[in-house]
């Protein structure tokens, strides 16, 4: 069967019925996965695997209203079949304190935590051309200079049924979580430790294929990076991934589960700017003003882990390690469970991170976890756990979401000055896309 991309999920009803439009618009999926239909036994030959087992939804309220973001459908057109519009706008505040032990003569002290903020505010297209080519471009146009530029420009070209080409600016895929777009995540940002090894976005080329339930991908990105255009600089990184997909069909219930292992190899490291994506080097820490003498610089990151999905529970397991001058591994444990189901979702997660580095771990607290931006204090140390548990309350299926949660953060900084943390943060935020 042939691959399905999302702008083909997204487009491919427009002068269908707005219930029927928006089955369509609620599926993004991945090159490598399209949605299984249940109730009968398929050859694992001929089985399309999901990327998401989404509970029956409550409510269809809104299905006019995000169904008008199709703008046009004629498969019969030779040179452009569909256009669609893309939109995520994302609020969040976070509410806390990180207190800071005592080292020596310094006195302990305690941070205020306390932010809001527009994350992310996006606007752009999914189109598909030539039968065979899928574009996407989206820009960001949220907060200070770093939210805003080309947050992809990209293609993918379905050369056969099972292979593509992608090109053009986009993420390469790494773990689990770098993988799922931020619209569809129920935790208020990613894991500490994926946002210190998950390379920025960037320009590349990826090749990814497709036998039965085995799926295969191989990359090149650059390694500049830049807000808007990105420029073929240095050796950059090279991608390879492998994924086995399993899916068992009782009835009409379906479990899919998915096996992934991503490596990437930085030929510029220590002078990449897209690996790591952030820059602390200079730059104070919040727990005990320890200057940062140089920016990490990884040359080998490694991930392996599963999905699991049901129809009312699902569950995510992730490995991570980052080698290069500094060494960190870490782990990721994060169940969800549907209490109501399409209207109420109960999510926990359980982050891991070590290092033998004095100083290794680079961890952001508050409304925005992720060194990248430098909105929220930053914190170092060499031992790093993070507990989360939340609601998300979806008004309107994965499209409209509030999410609120308590979080309590645990960095330990042994091998370095001794500058131990905690804190203690509650998330609340609400997501909006089409």
């Amino acid at each position: 069967m042939s691959t399905i991309r999302p702008m083909i999920l997204i487009a491919a009803a427009t002068l269908a019925h707005a219930n029927e439009a928006l089955d369509i618009l609620e599926a993004d999926k991945t090159p490598e996965q399209a949605p299984v239909m249940p109730g009968t036994a398929i050859p694992p030959e001929d089985l399309v695997y999901p990327e998401t087992v989404r509970p029956g939804w409550q409510t269809r309220t809104f299905d006019p209203v995000w169904a008008r973001a199709v703008l046009f459908d004629d498969d019969s057109n030779p040179w452009v079949q569909h256009v669609a519009m893309t939109g995520f706008f994302e609020w969040q505040a976070a509410f806390g304190t990180a207190d800071v032990d005592a080292v020596g003569a310094t006195p302990s002290k305690s941070i205020d935590l306390d932010s809001t903020r527009t994350r992310r505010a996006r606007l752009g297209a999914r189109i598909r051309a030539f039968r065979n080519t899928d574009i996407e471009a989206t820009g960001e146009f949220a907060g200070n200079a770093d939210y805003r530029g080309i947050e992809r420009l990209s293609a993918r070209t379905e050369y056969r049924p099972d292979a593509g080409v992608t090109y053009g600016k986009f993420r390469p895929r790494f773990t689990a979580e770098y993988r799922q777009e931020p619209e569809f995540s129920p935790y208020p940002d990613r894991s500490m430790l994926v946002n210190m090894l998950a390379p920025a976005t960037t320009l590349g080329v990826h090749f990814d294929y497709r036998h039965k339930d085995w799926d295969y991908g191989i990359g090149w990105f650059s390694g500049d990076s830049d807000p808007y255009i990105p420029a073929l600089r240095g050796d950059g990184i090279l991608a390879l991934n492998l994924g086995r997909t399993f899916v068992d069909m009782s009835g009409d219930a379906i479990t899919r589960t998915r096996w992934h292992l991503d490596y990437l190899h930085n030929f510029d490291a220590g002078r990449s700017d897209s690996l790591p994506r952030y820059n602390v080097a200079g730059r104070t820490s919040a727990n005990g003003n320890q200057t940062v003498a140089s920016n990490p610089a990884f040359r080998h990151l490694f991930s392996t882990g599963f999905t699991l999905e049901q129809e009312r529970f699902s569950f995510l397991g992730d490995f991570m390690l980052g080698k290069g001058d500094t060494t960190a591994w870490g782990l990721t444990l994060a169940p969800a469970w549907w209490a109501v189901p399409g209207c109420l979702e109960i999510v926990g997660r359980y982050h891991y991170a070590g290092s033998d580095d004095p100083g290794a771990l680079v961890a952001t607290m508050g409304a925005s976890a992720d060194p990248f931006f430098d909105s929220s204090p930053f914190f170092i140390g060499d031992e790093y756990h993070s507990f989360y548990l939340g609601a998300n309350a979806h008004l309107y299926q994965d499209r409209m979401v509030l999410m609120t949660g308590l979080e309590n953060v645990i960095l330990n900084d042994e091998s370095g000055a001794g500058f131990n943390t905690e804190a203690w943060i509650w998330h609340t935020g609400v997501k909006a896309s089409f």
